[in-house]
């Protein structure tokens, strides 16, 4: 398992042009409460579906805790890929650890994830 610290106000790539797969995790200091995961398809899409999770210890092997976003209209998760199109996650709070795991299997092309931690 791959796991790399976030840095306030740095894009880190959680998923590179994957079709499967857990990803990169990413602890999370307690001072980045502000979080933005981006999700782009890269060309058509046939399907394929992301699960945002936390867990309290980036090297946790069990089963990871899906993210719920705080928004008044929640974002779903797990997101859809969308064909030629990136959107975003948002949810604020301290937590451990995050990964952006494929839930469905994307097909026909890839999909690339990043995040974006802030402070305030």
């Amino acid at each position: 398992m791959s796991i790399t610290a976030a840095q306030p106000g740095v894009l880190a790539t959680m998923q590179d042009a994957q079709t499967v797969g857990n990803g990169l995790v990413l602890s999370i200091p307690p001072s980045i409460t502000r979080h933005s995961i981006y999700v782009k398809g890269n060309g058509a899409i046939g399907a394929g579906a992301i699960t945002f999770e936390t867990a309290s210890d980036p090297e946790y092997a069990g089963t990871w805790a899906p993210l719920v976003s705080d928004l008044a209209t929640p974002t779903a998760n797990p997101m859809t890929v969308v064909a030629s199109s990136e959107l975003r996650y948002t949810f604020t709070g301290v937590v451990a650890a995050i990964r952006a795991r494929i839930s469905t299997t994307v097909t026909t092309t890839t999909v690339t994830v990043k995040y974006l931690g802030a402070t305030r």
